[in-house]
């Protein structure tokens, strides 16, 4: 029997049993299935951040990345600093609204902050649109995990289906806290793994990090090179992808809803702190696996899967097993965190203002339940279609939901900040950037997210400049301000 496939049973099995005792400790009704009634504490807090943030793309997609592109991927590193800063920066704001205003969604936000019902239409729509392909990306991931970890005995398609079933599961049971607390343990699972296993790699194939770079430089010094030999990490190119995945992520609903869930402001800080930490020591020593993988499997057809490649062939079976179920911990985290996050708006954005307004939390409760089965389905589907590589669908998904970014922070930041510019912002950002993803592709060399970002960021300033900022707009930002100014003389 395949040892690799009874190890990831047993995996599985562990987060489900995590997942059903959330589920008895978790209430039947909105604000705890989607904040888990803002109680977390700073270390789940800070491993369902970290785990959310970074995916299937931690374990495969940076792996072929730098595969193919070599050590032009630590330009990119510097988007695993700022989510933390982030964090804390643009988090704390959020975590107070809620506190004070009882948001639990971003569209929830918008629509009150602006007052006008369309900019929280236009932002639910615009995340649930690019969400799809984003948990459709971890599907990816887990089709290339089982495949690779049972020697083929288990094919692609089946792995997304097994996949959709254990996430539809995990977030059934337990809502928020059941994703929270499996999240937790996956990412101290995936930073083991990763960090463990890619340096056995090493030890085990060149004896250190030195001789492994050094066999490299050797053999394929286009690999130290800028913009690699595929020329592909030019100046804008990294810019634009560590910009547009630093800011999109923080857009994201699986992200924003962690804003509203911690227990305290002390919480958030330090999870804030603890979480860059986390995702830059991740990556220690996973660029040398993937251009050491050059060498060791020249060739390889699906550049993804070379970290769980290198894996099984030059280490223990069992400890190989055990890494690769990382693998599936790092996609899983993010896949239930962002169906959570969908369910939870088709709930809380659609049904309770537009469908039902008298729904109760039960209600709403359902509702977002339900909505798990439809949009997992939809996921897996787009999964089985593999539309390219990992970090490609990463770039895209982040580039359509950072055109949000400049109307969402005004309402935080800027008293200046007007419905109409949040509108025409969002508009004309989301135009430009599928223009230059799709038709004009990437001007300059910039790829269309930056565009897009770009273009909201300039409409949003000229306009508010041009229009008259909402009364509730500035009583929000000014007692936003006023809370952090008092708290900094005390």
């Amino acid at each position: 029997m395949n040892i690799g496939l009874i190890i990831l049973a047993l995996y599985t099995l562990t987060l489900l049993g995590i997942a059903w005792y959330a589920s008895r400790k978790s209430e039947k009704n909105i604000k705890d299935f989607t904040t888990a009634s803002s109680s977390l504490g700073i270390f789940v807090l800070t491993l369902t951040f970290s785990a959310t943030y970074h995916s299937a793309y931690a374990f495969l997609g940076a792996g072929g990345f730098i595969y193919q592109n070599g050590v032009g991927w630590w330009e990119n590193g510097i988007w695993t600093v700022f989510p933390g800063i982030l964090f804390w920066v643009i988090g704390r704001r959020f975590w107070l609204l809620g506190k004070t205003r009882g948001y639990l969604s971003m569209a929830q936000y918008m629509t009150d902050v602006y007052q006008t019902k369309w900019l929280g239409v236009i932002v639910t729509v615009i995340t649930l649109v690019f969400t799809v392909p984003y948990v459709a990306m971890q599907a990816i991931g887990s089709g290339y995990i089982f495949q690779t970890i049972s020697g083929g005995m288990l094919s692609y398609s089946v792995g997304t289906f097994i996949f959709f079933g254990l996430m539809i599961i995990l977030v059934w049971l337990g809502g928020m806290k059941g994703v929270a607390w499996t999240d937790a343990a996956q990412g101290v699972f995936m930073w083991i793994g990763m960090v463990i296993g890619s340096y056995w790699i090493i030890s085990v194939t060149y004896g250190s990090l030195d001789q492994a770079y050094q066999a490299v430089w050797e053999s394929m010094p286009a690999l130290f090179t800028l913009p690699g030999p595929k020329g592909v990490v030019t100046p804008a190119d990294w810019v634009s992808r560590w910009t547009v995945i630093t800011i999109g992520m923080m857009m994201f609903p699986h992200i924003t809803l962690r804003f509203f869930s911690g227990k305290s402001l002390r919480v958030l800080k330090w999870s804030s702190i603890f979480s860059s930490i986390y995702l830059t020591s991740i990556y220690v020593f996973l660029p040398a696996v993937g251009m050491a993988g050059n060498l060791l499997l020249p060739g390889l057809k699906t550049p993804d899967t070379v970290f769980p490649e290198l894996l099984l062939q030059y280490t223990p079976i069992v400890f190989a097993a055990l890494v690769i179920a990382g693998a599936l911990a790092a996609s899983m985290s993010t896949g239930e965190s962002q169906l959570h996050a969908v369910s939870t708006m088709i709930s809380t954005d659609v049904y309770k203002p537009y469908i039902n307004k008298n729904a109760s939390d039960y209600q709403q409760y359902k509702v977002a339940k339900m909505a798990i089965l439809f949009f997992g389905l939809l996921s897996v589907i787009v999964a089985l279609s593999r539309p390219g590589i990992l970090a490609n669908i990463l770039a895209l998904s982040n580039g359509g939901v950072a055109a949000l970014a400049p109307a969402m922070l005004g309402g935080v930041f800027w008293k200046k900040s007007t419905k109409e510019a949040a509108l025409s912002s969002i508009l004309i950002g989301e135009t430009i950037m599928v223009i230059t993803t799709f038709f004009i592709k990437s001007p300059l060399g910039i790829m269309g997210g930056l565009w897009g970002l770009i273009a909201a960021f300039i409409i949003f300033v000229v306009v508010s400049s041009c229009t008259k900022a909402q009364k509730n707009t500035v009583e929000i930002v000014t007692s936003v301000s006023e809370f952090f100014a008092d708290r900094q003389q005390k």
